[in-house]
């Protein structure tokens, strides 16, 4: 299969078949959401973010360190709502699993799965992980987490992307 890595174009699924709440944003909500979190957004995140405030994307797969494919289906959005998942909801999202760092903010999960923005030992321009639960050490009362770094910044997990 030839991969059609992700060039700067058509990043967002503008026909999904999903339907979602187009939260605005500009410079003032970014701030806010940095200064809630303490960190710093990437400034190729914040980019895409400007286009379109989260949803699906057309390139979803990369690949991790082993060679296998991984996938995410979208990029949550950022804004301040309480019933609906957002970037600013990490902290929540975290809390309900065991073993993983609360100084990680989540760009996308199913629960079993995530990718982050690492900001354990820097507050601007993180590492991208890929974390993926450990189903054979797992058990009833402890989850075991695999950690993929995918790339050293946000960008760079850009150039990794294909469809």
């Amino acid at each position: 299969m030839k991969r059609n890595y992700y060039n700067g174009q058509d990043f967002w699924n503008e026909k999904t078949k999903y339907k979602r709440i187009e939260y605005p944003i500009n410079d003032e909500i970014i701030k806010r959401a940095e200064d809630i979190l303490s960190i710093k957004f990437p400034q190729s995140l914040i980019d895409l973010m400007k286009i379109q405030n989260g949803g699906e994307i057309n390139y979803r797969y990369f690949i991790l360190p082993s060679g296998v494919t991984g996938s995410i289906h979208s990029i949550e959005p950022i804004h301040f709502e309480k019933d609906d998942i957002s970037i600013l909801s990490s902290l929540e999202l975290l809390k309900e699993v065991d073993g993983l760092s609360k100084e990680l903010i989540v760009l996308w999960t199913d629960f079993h799965c995530w990718l982050v923005l690492d900001y354990r030992n820097r507050k601007d321009n993180p590492p991208i992980l890929y974390i993926e639960e450990d189903f054979s050490a797992s058990s009833n009362e402890t989850t075991d987490w695999e950690y993929f770094k995918i790339a050293d910044t946000f960008e760079e997990f850009l150039k990794k992307l294909f469809r």
